[in-house]
Parts: structure tokens; sequence; C-alpha cells
């Protein structure tokens, strides 16, 4: 019983960190984007305020190889980049990678 109840507690916990809030910013343009470093995550920038109640102080936002599967944001991104079509952004409210807010989904649109 006790190894049961243990398992419900590590289940709830898991829960409750993966439900960080998050602000979604529409219409914006992706401006750069960096990739390539060591721990496979990739970093991009965007024409306006992307939100976000995150304190973080660097300008790009990151995209974290723990939360997203970095292949596919990449592709996201540069094709928003080479075609100049806009995107609408989710970014995690309370955390930073190395700084940078954190992205949580990305759309293109128009």
């Amino acid at each position: 019983m006790l190894k049961y109840v243990g398992i419900l507690i590590l289940s709830l916990l898991s829960v409750a960190v993966h439900a960080e809030s998050y602000t979604t910013t529409s219409d914006l343009k992706v401006t750069s984007v960096f990739a390539g470093y060591e721990n496979n995550g990739a970093f991009f920038e965007v024409d306006g305020d992307a939100g976000s109640s995150a304190s973080c102080s660097n300008g790009a936002i990151a995209v974290d190889p723990a939360r997203s599967n970095v292949n596919h944001v990449l592709s996201v991104l540069l094709y928003a980049n080479a075609t100049g079509k806009s995107v609408d952004l989710q970014l995690y409210n309370a955390s930073c990678l190395d700084g940078h807010k954190v992205l949580r989904r990305i759309k293109v649109t128009n």
C-alpha cells in the first residue's frame, strides 16, 4: 500500500511541475535563428515584444531541448524567417534558460 501512495505522490508532483502557465503573443516576425550549440538547444529573435512574465535578462528566445523537439522547431523557425510569414508564440511564464525566455509552442500564420 505504501508503495502505491509513493507512486501517487510522485505522479502528482510530476503534473504540478509541468503545469506552468504561459503567455501567447501573435503576429511576430522571426528576424534571426541561432543553432549548433553543444546542448542541442537553439535560440531565435523576433521583431517585437514576445510577452511572458518571466524575468529573463537576454533578448533572444530559447528552444530548450528538455521541453521541445529542437529539430522540429528549427524547421518552423527557418521556414518563417525565409518566407517572412508571421508566427504566434507561447512562452513559459516562470522559466528562463541561460537568461532567455523559453519557447513552449510556435505557430506559423498568414
